[in-house]
């Protein structure tokens, strides 16, 4: 089976909501892990979880939202409930800069500090934005602390100098796309205990869908993928891959 540790669904699509959870399991993609954005989104995606039994959520605040006004008392509220097994995506995105840069390092900072008080893993965005996103996890969050980069897409460098500090890091259709030789050559330096994988849907379909809505069910493309770049057979890398989320957001 597969294990999407990270997706999005919007508010305007919650009717369709359980249609692609349907469709994912349909695939193989028995766990699912959805993606808290927004102040909005946050009770949104954790309701949505709560009547799925494979289905969990995050509590937090992609950067986008730094310039907005947050309640930490609330957001750890929510962040107790049992369907929350992470707190993300929060981190930095110095490429669009839709939120101010200093509130986004504050509120960064805060959020890591709540992932450590609720005993949650960190989901964390990173987005041109390396230098600032590693020296913050390195000032708040305690060595052996558990994280991940999503959607990984730096340098080979940059994965080394995550890997060292235990962090696990998360492939998704990129690995699929003709010009992603960077995402190709990373994967090969990731120890196959720290890989995750992700559809980051409705975004960055992978080929031969490219182009199309994302969704969860297209996981084992992905998969496929990594598995012909690792020598692996799918149903090693749908194993490993699992099993490595399952480990690290305690299902």
């Amino acid at each position: 089976m597969w294990f999407d540790t990270h997706f999005h669904i919007d508010l305007e699509k919650a009717p369709l909501a359980h249609d692609i959870f349907e469709a994912a399991r349909k695939m193989d993609v028995r766990l699912m892990l959805l993606q808290s954005t927004s102040l909005e989104d946050n009770p949104f995606t954790i309701g949505l979880a709560d009547k799925e039994d494979d289905v969990y959520a995050t509590a937090g605040l992609h950067p986008h939202t730094a310039d907005t006004p947050y309640d930490m008392a609330l957001l750890k509220e929510l962040a107790a409930h049992p369907k929350v097994k992470a707190i993300g995506e929060i981190g930095l995105d110095y490429y669009y800069d839709f939120g101010d840069r200093v509130k986004q390092r504050i509120m960064f900072a805060d959020f890591l500090k709540l992932a450590v008080e609720c005993n949650l893993p960190a989901v964390i965005h990173s987005r041109d934005a390396f230098e600032d996103t590693y020296a913050i996890v390195q000032d708040n969050l305690p060595q052996g602390h558990p994280f991940e980069i999503h959607s990984f897409t730096g340098s080979v460098d940059e994965s080394l100098q995550w890997l060292q500090t235990g962090a696990m890091l998360s492939i998704n259709g990129m690995v699929t796309f003709k010009k992603a030789d960077n995402v190709r050559e990373i994967l090969h330096h990731i120890p196959l205990d720290r890989l995750l994988l992700e559809t980051d849907s409705p975004y960055l379909a992978p080929v031969p869908l490219r182009g199309q809505e994302n969704t969860p069910a297209n996981i084992p493309l992905i998969g496929a993928k990594v598995a012909e770049e690792l020598g692996l057979s799918v149903e090693q890398v749908a194993k490993l891959t699992t099993e490595n989320g399952r480990r690290f957001f305690n299902i």
